[in-house]
């Protein structure tokens, strides 16, 4: 099978086109970058120069002969130079799949969404997931579309940031923080799951008709709490320092701050309206539609930082 991947660079991308490759099928990367050093896959074929959020840097060609897409392009906070949750969940999409279909593509288009998208949400991330969903849904393609809690992985955006809150307190300073900060109670619970299960489970949806026009809810074999995630990284690091809980709303003051003056602050207004809910699965779908058997969390953590 002809797997066209978006955000073929990226941490997600470049795991994903590893289990793609891995499992036979041949694989058309699309991103903005070309990838380099080991997230350049052997046998991958990449096309640089791709902007999802930009209409004009895509063509129809460049899904000729595609059996399947795989949606992966996302961004956590926005950035300045137009890296707007609008622009590039909602936009971004809806480029793909007019692109799509004006190459007369029909098969299988799978999207990764995320847990907790909501057109109702409190965060703009949430709602414009919620918003490419619907596109997704609507396009009259057969769809399948992944809702991961947090992907978890050795060279993953999240596991960074998690290095850096703890050594840091997320700032760009030199100095280590005495304590580590937390958002409100930390008491939100999370189920983070191992990128090559999350890997697993995509690459099985391919080879199932049933799972065309469903939407799926994953997660890894545990849930844990904010606080319980930030104890994790924190003994894989080997890092001891108090917890100081800071209430959210002076934090969100602090958020503003640093926005304004940071180019990517550790944490963001929006990030901090979803902190106070949960971001676990309903389902057991990771097991029961996709036959994969789930790390949890401290096997994720051996497998980031070793034993």
């Amino acid at each position: 099978m002809e797997v066209l991947v978006t955000g073929a660079s990226g941490f997600v991308g470049n795991h994903m086109i590893e289990a793609l490759l891995a499992a036979g099928h041949s694989v058309r990367g699309l991103s903005r970058k070309k990838p380099q050093g080991e997230r350049a896959k052997s046998g991958a074929t990449y096309i640089d120069g791709v902007d999802v959020g930009d209409a004009a840097t895509l063509t129809p060609a460049m899904f000729e002969g595609v059996d399947a897409v795989l949606h992966l392009v996302g961004i956590i906070q926005e950035a300045k130079g137009g890296q707007t949750f609008q622009r590039i969940h909602v936009q971004g999409t809806q480029n793909i799949v007019k692109t799509a279909c004006a190459a007369d593509f029909h098969g299988r288009f799978i999207y990764m969404s995320a847990i907790g998208a909501d057109p109702n949400g409190p965060a703009e991330y949430s709602r414009t997931k919620a918003a490419a969903e619907k596109i997704v849904t609507e396009s009259g393609l057969p769809y399948t579309i992944f809702r991961p809690s947090i992907i978890l992985g050795k060279d993953g955006e999240f596991v960074e940031q998690m290095g850096e809150l703890i050594k840091h307190g997320g700032l760009p300073v030199p100095l280590p923080f005495p304590f580590i900060p937390v958002p409100g109670s930390g008491n939100n619970k999370f189920q983070p799951i191992f990128i090559d299960d999350l890997a697993a489970c995509v690459v099985n949806s391919l080879g199932d008709p049933a799972t065309a026009k469903q939407v799926y809810e994953v997660g890894g074999a545990t849930q844990v709490s904010f606080n319980e995630l930030l104890g994790g990284f924190a003994n894989s690091l080997h890092v001891s320092k108090p917890f100081l809980h800071a209430p959210v709303p002076i934090l969100k003051i602090a958020a503003t701050v640093m926005e304004a003056i940071l180019p990517k602050p550790p944490v963001t207004r929006d990030q901090l309206a979803n902190l106070g809910l949960d971001n676990v699965t309903k389902s057991h779908a990771i097991t029961d539609v996709f036959g994969v058997s789930p790390l949890g969390f401290e096997q994720i953590l051996t497998k980031i930082y070793g034993s």
